[in-house]
C-alpha cells in the first residue's frame, strides 16, 4: 500500500507546522480503513490498516514532542493496533499453508477470531484518542497561524 501524499508541506516553515500535516495525513489514512476493516472477512484492509498504523506510529516517535500527551497516548494505540493487525495477518497467511492438517487450521481460525475481537474492541476504544490527537494538532496548528511559535 502507497502511502497518501502530504499536501502543502514547507521547508521553510517550522517543524510543528509540517510535522502537524504529516501526522494529520496519517491519521486520517488510518482512520479511513477503519470502515472495511471492521468486517472480519476484510483481510488485505486490515493488512493495510497496520501498514498505517505503523506510519503513524513512526511519524508520532520522531515528531510527538511536538504535540503533547496526546501524540503520546496515539503512539501507543497506534502500536498496540499495529501488533493485533499483524497478528491477524499472520493467521491469514498461516491459514492456506495448513491445508490438510483440521486441527492446526481450527486453531488458526478461533486465534483470529478472537484476535479480530481485540482488533475491534482496540479500536472502538481507541477513537478517544485519535480525536484527543485530532485537537492538539488543531490547537498547534491555530497557534502557529497566529504567530505563536514557540520556535520548534
Amino acid at each position: 500500500m502507497k502511502a497518501r501524499r502530504v499536501e502543502g508541506l514547507d521547508p521553510a516553515a517550522p517543524l510543528r507546522a509540517d510535522a502537524a500535516r504529516i501526522v494529520r495525513t496519517r491519521l486520517d489514512e488510518l482512520r479511513a480503513f477503519a470502515p472495511v476493516a471492521l468486517q472480519a472477512p476484510a483481510s488485505k484492509t486490515q493488512h493495510d490498516m497496520r501498514i498505517a498504523a505503523k506510519r503513524l506510529r513512526y511519524v508520532l516517535e520522531i515528531v510527538g514532542p511536538c504535540f503533547g500527551p496526546e501524540a503520546d497516548a496515539a503512539r501507543d494505540a497506534a502500536r498496540r493496533l499495529q501488533s493485533v493487525l499483524g497478528e491477524i495477518h499472520d493467521c491469514d497467511l498461516m491459514l492456506p499453508r495448513a491445508w490438510g492438517i483440521e486441527s492446526l487450521r481450527v486453531r488458526l481460525r478461533e486465534r483470529r477470531e478472537r484476535l479480530f475481537g481485540e482488533f475491534v474492541d482496540l479500536w472502538r476504544d481507541s477513537a478517544p484518542t485519535w480525536a484527543a490527537l485530532g485537537r492538539s494538532l488543531d490547537r498547534h496548528t491555530f497557534s502557529l497561524l497566529r504567530g505563536e511559535s514557540r520556535g520548534d
